[in-house]
């Protein structure tokens, strides 16, 4: 009984973040830096503004002077990775793929012609992994949330495309449904406000 009161704590602060768009965009506020430990908290995520992306997935966004943070919440928890693309703009011919799971990647490239992962490269950017409750196998607990810190100078621009792709046991989904439509993905626009 306990998680799906902490799942209904959680779903419950996105429900009162006030959403991202403005003048026909999403801009990201100013908020106070989080912890990043995959725990989502009205007193860390109540600044921050939120994206209903389906009925499964939340984002939040809110940055600081030098971070931009971003949590992608799910309804049920469950083990699961995050491949978080960031492109300058719908033209570009390649984009940055931040990966958090078990391991924290980087890389650049493209949908069907990505590079071969070089683990534990990630530079300007950190989040939170998989938890594991033994010393021995691979026995990850179930998560609601990863949270994302981004150096704001790793970001491609300050107008940009933001998308990402959930990797579970069950194969790979595509949460964004909606935007403008690059390399075969829906994008969802950004942009950090002054």
């Amino acid at each position: 009984m306990i998680p799906i009161i902490v799942l209904a704590l959680a779903f419950s602060t996105v429900a009162s973040n006030r959403p991202c768009d403005q003048h026909g965009g999403r801009a990201i506020p100013q908020g106070r830096p989080i912890l990043i430990d995959g725990h989502i908290g009205t007193d860390e995520w109540g600044d921050a503004c939120a994206i209903a992306v389906a009925p499964s997935y939340r984002i939040l966004l809110k940055r600081d002077s030098a971070y931009v943070y971003i949590a992608i919440i799910r309804s049920v928890p469950e083990v699961f990775g995050v491949n978080l693309y960031l492109a300058a703009s719908e033209s570009a011919s390649t984009y940055l793929d931040l990966h958090a799971s078990a391991k924290l990647g980087e890389r650049v490239g493209r949908r069907n012609a990505w590079p071969e992962w070089v683990w534990w490269n990630n530079r300007g950017w950190s989040a939170n992994v998989e938890r594991s409750n033994a010393f021995t196998g691979q026995r990850f607990l179930p998560d609601t949330a990863k949270e994302l810190q981004i150096s704001l100078a790793r970001l491609p621009a300050k107008q940009f495309l933001l998308t990402f792709d959930i990797e579970t046991t069950d194969g790979t989904e595509l949460p964004v449904t909606g935007g403008p439509v690059h390399d075969g993905m829906h994008w969802i626009p950004i942009g950090l406000t002054p």
